[in-house]
């Protein structure tokens, strides 16, 4: 007996989406999938994930990805098309069309005074 795995599932159909390319090119990663491949996940999962059409995520993989580019899943995860209520816990998710800068771009525009205190902050 066939089992379908995930039914009609297809990543357009998805609001929660896996959004991996801003933090990869924020850790300034050349390479991304020499890199997810060297960290331990899967080709097939590889090349799902940097063309947008993974539709799952397993634990080990999130761990994995979570670790190793020292973020937490929130960052790993974007909204796209869904309404919610300006109170609703999902919004704290970034936008599927953010842009999140690379350090290199991020610093390019601080003086040596404002690096310091930047990292006087942290």
């Amino acid at each position: 007996m066939l089992r379908k795995k995930r039914g009609n599932l297809k990543p357009d159909n998805s609001s929660i989406i896996l959004h991996i390319k801003p933090i990869l090119a924020a850790r300034n990663i050349i390479h991304p999938s020499a890199y997810l491949l060297k960290i331990g996940i899967s080709n097939n999962s590889v090349t799902k994930m940097l063309k947008g059409e993974a539709v799952q995520l397993n634990f080990r993989q999130l761990t994995t990805l979570c670790t190793h580019l020292n973020c937490t899943p929130n960052d790993l995860l974007a909204l796209r098309n869904i309404d919610l209520p300006q109170h609703h816990q999902l919004n704290q998710l970034q936008k599927h069309d953010e842009e999140i800068k690379n350090a290199d771009s991020f610093f390019d525009t601080k003086s040596l005074s404002e690096i310091k205190e930047i990292l006087k902050g942290e």
